[in-house]
């Protein structure tokens, strides 16, 4: 059922004063945010929000999994002060039905109520994912609506800043890693903008662009991975998504990284255009790879086609990594060139909004309620 017209409740504002005080502080020091050269030019630095960000609590394997989020959170916490990476918004994988090891809000809000001022967290992937993939579209029985609608209710009330990350389609890229594929216009995901809109919050979503049904890339296959021969087309039944509830923000995560050639900029300037509550966070593979559809190219620098549409939307974009880290992990492959160099190759207004402000607007960091 559309709820356009219902007004608003707000969300429960857990932490959040503490977070806003901090990113405040980083932003007006030297280290963080915007400085003033000599001559009188706002420059960015680039630090930034992580706006989608795995703390990954699981420990052991098999049948010996436990979780430890207080591992996961100073792991993180190490990358980030190692990266210029003010704070993140964590949230749980997109995970399929009946995986050992699926964690969700129960977890992660420790790590918010332990550093309050580095973490906010988003919810659902490993409740409300699990339900909508475990359910066709055309079995979502008034029960199973009730039963969902609940629990987004209590992944709200538990303190998450909105669903995530929630898949449309997840391709798998090794043994044991998922591939998961449904309608982005299930009843489900419906229901949940529905959610979404009444509560203020946005929904991260991880869904690989195909325009057409089309054969599984070649990137891929192989290595284990439980991908089948073709995906279907779904960029008709995400405007749908899109169009069912304007008043519910969707955050269409991994802009940048593109697995199938169809995530062009072209494509998401239609759809931006098309859809005001429509928002794009950002995922970096190394420069050059991956081709247009790569912001940056082989020097680094950013693509033309990129910066008019980050220009066109500064207020659209999130800085994000995709960043896994793990309890006890002192090394990760990550770094933050990437992204420093998007930034820096940034009109400053455009950096500010989106390493910074475009998140505490989306998921109402520093609100009181």
């Amino acid at each position: 059922m559309n709820s356009t017209n219902r007004t608003p409740s707000r969300a429960p504002a857990v932490a959040c004063p503490a977070f806003a005080a901090a990113l405040l502080l980083a932003a007006c020091q030297p280290d963080g945010g915007p400085v003033v050269s000599q001559a009188g030019r706002a420059e960015f630095d680039g630090r930034y929000i992580d706006a989608h960000f795995h703390a990954h609590p699981q420990s052991g394997r098999g049948g010996n999994i436990a979780f430890d989020m207080d591992g996961a959170a100073r792991a993180a916490l190490r990358l980030m002060d190692a990266n210029g990476i003010a704070a993140a918004i964590i949230m749980p994988p997109p995970f399929p039905p009946g995986r050992d090891g699926t964690y969700d809000y129960a977890e992660l809000r420790k790590a918010v109520r332990t550093h309050p001022d580095r973490f906010a967290f988003l919810g659902g992937g490993g409740t409300l994912n699990p339900m909508i993939h475990a359910t066709p579209a055309g079995s979502v029985t008034p029960d199973i609506q009730r039963r969902f609608e609940a629990e987004a209710e209590a992944v709200l009330a538990a303190g998450a800043r909105g669903f995530g990350e929630m898949t449309a389609l997840h391709f798998s890229f090794h043994a044991g890693h998922p591939f998961e594929e449904i309608a982005p216009d299930h009843p489900l995901f419906l229901r949940l903008a529905d959610i979404a809109a009444r509560h203020r919050v946005p929904i991260d979503l991880h869904v690989e662009a195909v325009p057409e049904d089309m054969p599984v890339p070649d990137r891929v296959r192989g290595q284990g991975a439980a991908n089948p021969p073709r995906v279907h087309a779904n960029i008709a039944a995400l405007k749908r998504l899109l169009s069912h509830n304007p008043a519910a923000a969707i955050i269409w995560a991994h802009a940048g990284w593109d697995n199938t050639g169809g995530r062009t900029p072209a494509l998401m300037g239609e759809l931006l255009a098309a859809h005001p509550n429509l928002y794009m966070s950002l995922k970096f593979r190394r420069p050059g790879a991956g081709g247009a559809t790569n912001p940056l190219d082989g020097n680094a620098s950013i693509r033309p086609g990129w910066l008019r549409l980050m220009e066109r939307f500064p207020d659209r974009f999130l800085m994000a990594t995709d960043t896994h880290v793990y309890p006890g992990a002192r090394r990760n492959r990550f770094t933050a060139r990437p992204a420093q160099a998007l930034l820096k190759g940034l009109p400053p207004p455009v950096a500010r909004a989106i390493a910074y402000d475009n998140a505490r607007r989306l998921f109402r960091l520093g609100a009181d309620g």
